[in-house]
């Protein structure tokens, strides 16, 4: 019998598409890595893990966080990139990650468009702008002239070059023409307790109860939330635009991806339970502690929003000129 190539194609594409249901109706068979590319102890580690014990009841099979921090995501992201895609390596991915690092590193070892399969948004946070009580300013236009009148004395950290923190602080100095020092860390475990310390001066960060905790006990401020509504927790502190800076807010989603070539049956089995994870009742404190709102979406709309902030920030961050190598 003579088959020729087009049936040959046919064939082993059926062969393909045949082993990759029956992968599907297995899995999983065994536990899931799930890695976090920054430091544990912070809200994106936090919130991971619990939507992970929620996962792994509803797949039959232990969900296993690893955090694996370095170089701002890249390295945790790499190591995902360059898994098996069989749906049993998962990625914490931040707007930062999948947006924010594709406008600014001239070379990444992974392509976030095309080297991940996208599985879906799980959450959505927000932004506030947080200074120690030692800084003598109440109000976001205090904290400008204050910075202006003794440029590099005050100092902000972020998680890492090409973050978001990192990006609404450097946001922020060209909109309000301030200069302030960077200390990068690897993490918010990390740079949070230099703020309630006073070693760190400004912080962009979500308003997680660690935070609020200590600006009700007078030790940090907050001056301003960088969304178009004030923060529940902390509804006397205004926003941004009502504090003078226009036009402020940065995407704050938090999606999980995996490696390109997941089997689809996988990847929609994982969007499913991931939607119903994030509204469990075991997620609500963990997500309302470190500012985090659920949020879903199908594979197909996080490949539309990354497409679309993509576009909107290019022309953005051009004009910050943050770029890294």
């Amino acid at each position: 019998m003579n088959i020729n190539r087009n049936e040959w194609r046919w064939l082993l594409g059926a062969c393909v598409f045949a082993l990759a249901g029956a992968a599907a109706a297995q899995y999983p068979s065994k536990p899931i890595k799930w890695i976090v590319p920054i430091a544990a102890g912070g809200p994106n580690d936090i919130m991971t893990r619990a939507v992970a014990i929620e996962l792994g009841a509803a797949m039959g099979q232990p969900v296993v966080i690893e955090n694996r921090a370095g170089a701002a995501y890249i390295v945790g992201a790499d190591a995902v990139a360059k898994s098996a895609p069989d749906g049993y390596t998962l990625l914490t991915a931040p707007a930062a990650l999948l947006v924010f690092q594709k406008l600014t590193y001239s070379k990444l070892p992974y392509d976030s468009q095309k080297d991940f399969s996208y599985i879906g948004i799980v959450a959505n946070s927000v932004m506030g702008l947080f200074i120690h009580a030692s800084v003598p300013a109440r109000t976001v236009q205090e904290l400008v002239s204050y910075a202006k009148a003794n440029p590099g004395k005050l100092n902000y950290g972020t998680s890492g070059v090409g973050g978001r923190f990192h990006l609404a602080t450097e946001f922020f100095q060209r909109r309000t023409d301030t200069k302030m020092e960077h200390i990068p860390f690897k993490g918010a475990a990390q740079f949070i307790p230099e703020l309630i310390a006073g070693r760190i001066d400004v912080l962009f960060f979500p308003p997680v109860a660690q935070l609020t905790s200590q600006v009700k006990a007078g030790k940090l401020r907050a001056l301003a939330m960088a969304t178009t509504e004030r923060f529940p927790d902390l509804p006397e502190v205004p926003t941004m635009t009502e504090s003078g800076v226009s036009e402020f807010s940065f995407p704050d989603w938090i999606a999980v991806v995996a490696p390109a070539g997941v089997p689809r049956p996988i990847i929609d089995r994982l969007n499913r339970e991931l939607s119903k994870a994030v509204f469990s009742p075991n997620v609500k404190k963990p997500f309302a502690d470190n500012a985090f709102v659920p949020l879903t979406s199908t594979p197909e709309q996080l490949v539309q929003i990354v497409d679309r902030d993509l576009k909107y920030w290019g022309p953005v961050l051009k004009s910050l000129g943050v770029k890294q190598e």
